[in-house]
């Protein structure tokens, strides 16, 4: 597993910052967060990852994060 933290990545589900890490294998990529917030109108939101909702928009953004980190 690599670390990450990315300080600004812009998504179909707004912008956000991220931190954890992933496995760069092909067929068998795996990120897992340890903190996700995102940009709300007051500033950086943390993200309830363990919630439902919180799950959701984490698999909503998979695609693009895992194209930002490989």
């Amino acid at each position: 597993m690599k670390k990450f933290s990315i300080s600004r990545i812009n998504t179909k589900m707004g912008i956000f910052r991220l931190l954890g890490q992933f496995s760069p294998a092909k067929s068998d990529f795996v990120i897992i967060y340890h903190r996700v917030e995102f940009m709300s109108t007051d500033g950086w939101c943390e993200l309830d990852i363990d919630s439902s909702r919180g799950k959701d928009i984490i698999d909503a953004i998979k695609v693009e994060v895992a194209g930002h980190l490989v």
